[in-house]
């Protein structure tokens, strides 16, 4: 009977030993586990209050780094995206340039307007340390 208490006694240490031992190892060493999931970033573009209306017209964004808009093929550093009227959205993968120039062109492909825009991307899920979508946004001033 001796015998079987002390064995649960070491039993019951040698358990806890080993708890702390990898409960130490885990938060001495302890990384961020992100899940294996993807999302996209969201450039709105406005045209400002004073704009005439362009039917047919396109907003073409040069990007400063790769991008690539959600579902597009071809060149990853220009993006041509037609506009629906003052506000075209623009939906990158997991890309957030720095910078990006945008020119509004007519249906006849003249170009209306050119801005250098510095984006501030804005993180809107995720967390800091895995990451998520950001939003920017940028309003082109009327010729």
């Amino acid at each position: 009977m001796d015998d079987d208490s002390g064995t649960r006694w070491i039993a019951g240490g040698a358990c806890a030993v080993a708890a702390a031992l990898a409960f130490s190892a885990c938060s001495a060493g302890a990384t961020t586990v992100c899940p294996a999931i993807g999302w996209s970033n969201t450039l709105t573009v406005g045209l400002a209050d004073d704009w005439p209306d362009v039917p047919g017209g396109s907003l073409t964004v040069e990007c400063s780094s790769r991008c690539t808009v959600l579902g597009a093929a071809g060149d990853r550093d220009r993006l041509s995206i037609p506009l629906t009227g003052s506000s075209t959205v623009v939906p990158f993968d997991m890309t957030s340039p720095d910078s990006a120039v945008l020119i509004v062109l007519d249906a006849d492909g003249r170009e209306l307007a050119e801005v250098d825009a510095d984006l501030d991307w804005r993180r809107v899920g995720g967390s800091e340390d895995c990451g998520g979508p950001s939003v920017a946004s940028v309003v082109v001033p009327a010729p």
